[in-house]
């Protein structure tokens, strides 16, 4: 008896390469969209691109939509903010800011168990 999963057929296989050059603030702000999809940022990526659905199914049952709409707004703040300090702007009131946005959201968070 043979085991193992099936043969993928030539369509089926992923064997073709797509580079993309990225700044190091775009690569966190991938990584942090892939952790609060619940998956991995090659594959967080890939779906983004290709127009699926970017969260794990288990994750999608679970979180607040609400809430994740907010992370990602506070995400994209914080990235702007971080290209913006790399090209020499002081944003120290606005980071202080979104560091209190985040505790706020942590606390409804810790609340309600979401």
């Amino acid at each position: 008896m043979a085991g193992g999963r099936p043969k993928k057929t030539d369509a089926e296989k992923r064997d073709q390469r797509f580079n993309l050059r990225l700044t190091a603030a775009e690569i966190e702000h991938l990584r942090l969209q892939a952790q609060a999809a619940g998956l991995e940022p090659h594959e967080y990526a890939r779906r983004r691109v290709l127009g699926e659905r970017a969260t794990s199914p288990a994750l999608s049952r679970r979180a607040d939509p609400a809430l994740v709409s907010e992370l990602n707004r506070i995400g994209v703040n914080v990235n702007q903010l971080t290209r913006a300090t790399h090209r020499g702007s002081d944003f120290a009131a606005y980071w202080r800011e979104v560091g209190g946005e985040l505790r706020t959201i942590l606390a409804q968070v810790l609340r309600h168990g979401a």
